[in-house]
């Protein structure tokens, strides 16, 4: 499982990179980013078919996806922290926790 949580993790920095690329001038960087989003898009599809359980591993991307994107936006771009948000990403890290359990 671990490999597949590897291979969801690149692609979603891959995902938020491209996310932020497109950010700056759409035409310019589209050609940065078409091969981007077909890697990325490409390492989902194989995480996705090839997971011992599809709703974990799409848990796990979703989940993961959520909180790296909260991070850079955070880190990087400095954008505003609420309460409601570090409890969010608290519940998002819990469940992901208790899918162990299952």
């Amino acid at each position: 499982m671990s490999v597949y949580i590897v291979a969801v993790t690149i692609a979603a920095f891959l995902q938020i990179g491209t996310i932020y690329l497109l950010r700056e001038n759409i035409l310019k960087s589209l050609a940065y980013a078409i091969p981007m989003i077909l890697v990325y898009q490409i390492l989902f599809l194989w995480s996705y078919s090839n997971a011992p359980k599809f709703t974990v591993i799409w848990f796990i991307t979703t989940a993961l996806t959520n909180s790296l994107a909260f991070l850079v936006g955070y880190l990087i771009w400095k954008e505003q922290v609420s309460v409601y948000n570090i409890i969010g990403i608290a519940l998002i890290i819990a469940g992901v926790a208790l899918l162990k359990f299952k």
